[in-house]
C-alpha cells in the first residue's frame, strides 16, 4: 500500500513537471512556428518532431522508478501531440528521437518503451492526417488521440516479464492512464489555442502586408474620418497616398484645421456642408473640390466614401481620394472643343445662308426673267438665247441644291416625310423627265416595274424621285450609244414591307474597276469634263442610307454601268382624295385676289408682281415691314407676301406686329419669302407667325401653288400652315452662335461686278438701271455722311447698324460687291456687340464707296449700247 501511494505522489509529481516543461513546450513551439513560417515545410516539420521529442527526452531524464530498468513518464503525450501539430515528418522524428533516446537507456522495460513511443508517434500521425482531411484539429480528434495514446502504454506493457508487467499494473495503470489522458487533452487544447492565435496573427499580417500593398497601388489614397458624438471630426487613418494626393506632409497629423489651409476658399463651405448632409443622411459622401497646394497650385479632388454609424454615436466614412485635375482639364477642353463644334456648326449654317441668299437673289431675276420672255413673242435667236438664260440657271440652281441638301444631310437636319406615294406613277414621271434628253442623243430609255411590286407605297416620294433622277441622268450624260433601262424588282417580303431593288443600266462609257471605290464620295468625278459637282451620288447614298437602304454599282469600262439601290418599304393603301397632278393644278382658274407684297428691293419687287399679275392676281408694293404693317391695317387684302430682310423694320418683326392686331387683319395669310431655305431661317419664320415660306428664286408654280394653299385653309376656318415640322436643335429653338465664332463677310477687293450690273440691266431695261445707279449715287455722299456721324464716340450703334444694312440691297443689285460686303461685315460686327471695330470697318465702308462710285459712274458714262449693257443671256451663250 505504501508503496504504491510512493508511485502515485512520484507520478503525480512527475506529471506536474511535465506540465512545467509544457510551458517551454508552448514557447519553444510558438517560436519555431513564427520563424519558420517560411522555411520550405519538411525542414520546418522536421524541426518541429525533433522540438517535441526533446521534451519526451527532458521527461525520460528524470523518471518515476517503478523497478530497476523500468520507469513511467508523459513522453507518449509528447510524441502522440507532434503528429497533429508537426506533420507525418514531425510525428516521425519525434517518435525516433525519444525511442532512440529510451533504447540508449536500457533496462528491462527498453523494448516496451521503445514500442510505446512508435505506436504514440503512429497514432499522432494517423489522427493529424484525419484532422488535416476535415479542415481542421478539432476537439474530436484531441479526445480520439488521447483515448488513443492513453490506451496504447498499457498494451506495451505486454512486452514485459510477466512479474513485472503484473507489477506495473497494479501500481501504475490508473495514474499512468489518467496522466496519459488527461496530459494530452490539456496540452493539447493550450497547443492547438496557441496555434489557431498564431494563425489569426500570420493571417492578419498577410492581411495588412496585402492592404498596404493594395493601398499603395491605388491611384489616390484611402483615409477613415470619424466625426464623433460631440461633433469633433478626426481622421484616424491616411495612407501615404493620401499625404501625396492632399499636398500634405507625410509626418504631420491630418487635423481640421490642416485641411481648412489647402481647401479652396470657394469650396470650404459646400464641403462641410456635404460632411454633415451625408451625416444626418448616412448616404454615400462624393465630391468634387479643390485644393490649394504650398506652391500656389490650384488641384482638383475627387473624393468617394460610404457612412457608417457605430453604437457610441461616431460616424465613419471609409473611402479614397483622387487627383483629377487632369481628367478635369481634359473634360474642360472637350467642353470647349464641342462648344467649338458647335459654333463652327453654327458658322457653317450661317454661311450657308447667307451664300444662299446672296446667290437665289440673283438667281430669282434669272430664272423668271426667262420665263417671263419665253412667254412673250420673241424670234427664234430671242428664244434660244433665253432658253439657254433659264437652262444655265437651272443648272446653277441645281448645284445650289446639291450643296444645301449636302449640308443639311451632313448636319442631320434632313428630315424625310412618311406619306403614301404611287411607285409606278413616280418612275413614270422619271423615265419623262430625262426622255427628251435621251432621245436628243439618239438614246433609248425604257421603265420596267415587276407585277409583284405594289402599287403603293409608303416613304418620301420627293426624296426616292431625287434619288432616281440623279441615277438616270447620270446614266443619260455617260452614254453615247445605245439605251438606258430603269427595272424595279421585288426581292423577299420582309414584316416592315416589300424588299424592293431598283436598278438603272445605261450602255455607256463604264467605270475601271480602281475608280469605282470613289463614286459615291463626295466631290468624287470620274470625268470632270462632263460637269456637275461631284455631290449627286453622295447624295443619292445618304438619302438611300437614311431610308434604311443601301446603294451600289456593278460597271465595267466600255461595255456599261448598273446602279441599283436597296431598300424596304412599306406597302400603303390608295388615299381617298387623290391631289390633281401639278399641270392640273398650274391650269385651273384661279381666284382673283388682293395681294400685298412688303419687298425692299426692287427688281424683286418688278419680278413678283409680274409674275402675280399674270394669272390675275390685283398687287400692291411697300418697301419695309412698318409700310406692310400700316398697309395690313386698313383690311383690303387677302394675304400677304412678306420678305423677311427689309430696312426699318424686317419680315420677323412686321408679322409679329401683324398677329397683335384684331381678327380678321391679324390672322391674314403671311408667305415669307426668303433667298434662305436653310431649317433654321425656315423656323424662325414660323416661330414668328407666318404661315409658309417661299424660298428665292421664286418658282412660279410653287408660288401660286402655296398662295392658294394659304388661302383656300384661310377660307376654312384659319389661315393654313405649310410649315413642315422638323426637329429643333438642342436647347431651344434659338440657333444664334456666339458673337465671335460667325463666319462673317470678308470685304472684298473688287469695286463693281460688271456680270451683276448687266443682269440687273436685263432684270429692269436699261434706261430704268440707268435711273436707279444715278439716284443711289446721289444718295450716296449723304448716307455717308450719317455713317460717319453715327460712327463717332457717342454715336447710335443700332442706328447705324441699320444704316449699313440699308446699303447693302441696293449696293448689291447695282454690282458694288466691295461696298455691299463692308456694308455687311459693318453690320455684323455691330450686332456682335463688337463697337470697337465700327471705326475701322466705318473707313472700309467710306473706301469701297469712293472707289465703287467712282467705277460706277465710269460704266455710266460709257456706250450703253456696247460691252457694259450686253444680255446676260448672249454671255452665257457665248461661254464654253
Amino acid at each position: 500500500m505504501n508503496t504504491m501511494t510512493m508511485v502515485s505522489s512520484e507520478l503525480l509529481l512527475g506529471l506536474a513537471q511535465n506540465i512545467g516543461l509544457f510551458a517551454v513546450v508552448a514557447v519553444v513551439f510558438l517560436q519555431i512556428r513564427s520563424r519558420a513560417a517560411n522555411w520550405p515545410a519538411p525542414a520546418a516539420n522536421v524541426l518541429l518532431g525533433l522540438m517535441f521529442g526533446m521534451v519526451a527526452v527532458l521527461g525520460m531524464a528524470d523518471p518515476v522508478r517503478v523497478a530497476p530498468g523500468l520507469f513511467i513518464d508523459a513522453r507518449n503525450v509528447m510524441v502522440g501531440l507532434a503528429g497533429p501539430f508537426g506533420g507525418p515528418l514531425a510525428g516521425a522524428a519525434a517518435a525516433l528521437l525519444s525511442g532512440a533516446f529510451r533504447f540508449w537507456m536500457g533496462g528491462p522495460g527498453a523494448v516496451a518503451g521503445v514500442t510505446s513511443l512508435i505506436g504514440a508517434g503512429v497514432i499522432g500521425m494517423l489522427v493529424g492526417a484525419a484532422a488535416r482531411r476535415s479542415g481542421r484539429f478539432g476537439n474530436r480528434h484531441l479526445a480520439t488521440l488521447a483515448l488513443l495514446v492513453t490506451v496504447m502504454a498499457p498494451f506495451s506493457f505486454l512486452l514485459l516479464p510477466p512479474d513485472l508487467a503484473r507489477r506495473l499494473m497494479d501500481t501504475a495503470l490508473v495514474p499512468l492512464s489518467l496522466g496519459n489522458f488527461f496530459g494530452t487533452l490539456a496540452l493539447g487544447t493550450f497547443l492547438r489555442k496557441e496555434q489557431e492565435r498564431l494563425d489569426l496573427q500570420i493571417a492578419l499580417t498577410e492581411s495588412q502586408r496585402r492592404f498596404a500593398a493594395t493601398v499603395a497601388n491605388l491611384p489616390g489614397g484611402v483615409y477613415q474620418r470619424v466625426l464623433t458624438a460631440d461633433g469633433r471630426l478626426r481622421f484616424p487613418y491616411c495612407s501615404p497616398g493620401f499625404f501625396q494626393v492632399m499636398g500634405l506632409p507625410p509626418t504631420a497629423p491630418v487635423t481640421l484645421e490642416a485641411l481648412n489651409r489647402i481647401l479652396h476658399p470657394e469650396d470650404r463651405p459646400r464641403l462641410f456642408a456635404s460632411i454633415h448632409a451625408s451625416a444626418e443622411t448616412l448616404e454615400p459622401w462624393n465630391l468634387e473640390y479643390r485644393i490649394v497646394r504650398a506652391d500656389g497650385e490650384i488641384r482638383w479632388i475627387s473624393a468617394s466614401s460610404r457612412a457608417v454609424r457605430r453604437d457610441c454615436g461616431d460616424i465613419v466614412w471609409d473611402g479614397i481620394v483622387t487627383d483629377v485635375t487632369e481628367a478635369k482639364r481634359n473634360e474642360q477642353a472637350l467642353i470647349q472643343a464641342r462648344l467649338e463644334a458647335e459654333a463652327a456648326s453654327r458658322a457653317k449654317a450661317e454661311f450657308l445662308a447667307t451664300m444662299s441668299h446672296e446667290m437665289r437673289t440673283p438667281l430669282n431675276g434669272i430664272l423668271g426673267f426667262a420665263r417671263l420672255l419665253l412667254d412673250e413673242d420673241l424670234t427664234p435667236r430671242q428664244r434660244h438665247h433665253a432658253r439657254l438664260v433659264r437652262d444655265a440657271g437651272r443648272s446653277l440652281l441645281t448645284v445650289i441644291e446639291d450643296v444645301l441638301d449636302f449640308s443639311r444631310i451632313e448636319a442631320g437636319r434632313l428630315v424625310l416625310n412618311d406619306t403614301p406615294f404611287a411607285i409606278r406613277d413616280l418612275i413614270a414621271n422619271c423615265a419623262a423627265v430625262l426622255r427628251l434628253e435621251a432621245e436628243a442623243k439618239g438614246l433609248t430609255l425604257h421603265a420596267a416595274i415587276a407585277p409583284d411590286v405594289p402599287d403603293w407605297l409608303s416613304g418620301d416620294p420627293d426624296r426616292l424621285r431625287q434619288v432616281v433622277l440623279n441615277l438616270l441622268a447620270n446614266a443619260v450624260k455617260f452614254t453615247e450609244h445605245g439605251g438606258v433601262g430603269l427595272t424595279i424588282v421585288k426581292i423577299a417580303d420582309t414584316p416592315a414591307g416589300p424588299h424592293l431593288t431598283i436598278s438603272v443600266t445605261d450602255t455607256g462609257i463604264g467605270i475601271p474597276p480602281d475608280r469605282q471605290g470613289q463614286l459615291f464620295q463626295r466631290f468624287s468625278q470620274i470625268d470632270r469634263s462632263r460637269g456637275g459637282t461631284g455631290l449627286g451620288l453622295a447624295i443619292s447614298r445618304r438619302l438611300v442610307e437614311m431610308m434604311g437602304g443601301t446603294v451600289g454599282v456593278q460597271s465595267q469600262a466600255g461595255v456599261g454601268s448598273t446602279f441599283w439601290l436597296s431598300l424596304v418599304l412599306r406597302e400603303s393603301e390608295p388615299p381617298v382624295h387623290r391631289r390633281p397632278s401639278c399641270a392640273a393644278e398650274f391650269l385651273v382658274v384661279r381666284r382673283p385676289l388682293r395681294i400685298l407684297l412688303a419687298e425692299d428691293l426692287a427688281m424683286n419687287r418688278e419680278l413678283t408682281v409680274a409674275m402675280l399679275r399674270g394669272v390675275g392676281h390685283r398687287v400692291d408694293t411697300v418697301t419695309d415691314g412698318r409700310q406692310a404693317v400700316q398697309a395690313v391695317q386698313r383690311g383690303v387684302y387677302d394675304l400677304v407676301l412678306m420678305d423677311v430682310h427689309m430696312p426699318e423694320m424686317d419680315g420677323h418683326a412686321a408679322t409679329r406686329a401683324i398677329r397683335t392686331l384684331p381678327p380678321p387683319v391679324g390672322t391674314i395669310p403671311i408667305l415669307a419669302m426668303s433667298a434662305s431655305a436653310l431649317p433654321d431661317e425656315v423656323r424662325r419664320c414660323q416661330d414668328a407667325g407666318m404661315n409658309g415660306h417661299i424660298a428665292k428664286p421664286v418658282d412660279r408654280r410653287t408660288m401660286l401653288t402655296t398662295i392658294d394653299r394659304a388661302v383656300d385653309g384661310e377660307g376654312s376656318g384659319g389661315p393654313a400652315t405649310l410649315f413642315q415640322d422638323s426637329p429643333r436643335p438642342p436647347g431651344g429653338a434659338g440657333t444664334g452662335a456666339s458673337p465671335r465664332t460667325l463666319a462673317e463677310p470678308i470685304p472684298l477687293r473688287q469695286p463693281l461686278d460688271l456680270a451683276m450690273l448687266r443682269q440687273l440691266s436685263d432684270a429692269l431695261g436699261e434706261d430704268a438701271c440707268v435711273r436707279l445707279a444715278a439716284a443711289f449715287l446721289g444718295e450716296l455722299p449723304e448716307r455717308m455722311s450719317l455713317l460717319r456721324a453715327d460712327g463717332e464716340p457717342g454715336g447710335d450703334s443700332a442706328r447705324l447698324a441699320a444704316d449699313a444694312q440699308a446699303l447693302v440691297a441696293p449696293a448689291s443689285s447695282l454690282g458694288l460687291v466691295r461696298l455691299a460686303s463692308a456694308c455687311r461685315a459693318l453690320g455684323a460686327a455691330l450686332r456682335a456687340g463688337r463697337r470697337d471695330e465700327a471705326a475701322g470697318l466705318i473707313d472700309s465702308v467710306l473706301d469701297a464707296a469712293g472707289e465703287g462710285a467712282e467705277a460706277l459712274r465710269g460704266a455710266l458714262s460709257s456706250d450703253r449700247t456696247g460691252a457694259l449693257f450686253k444680255s446676260l443671256a448672249k454671255d452665257i451663250a457665248g461661254t464654253p
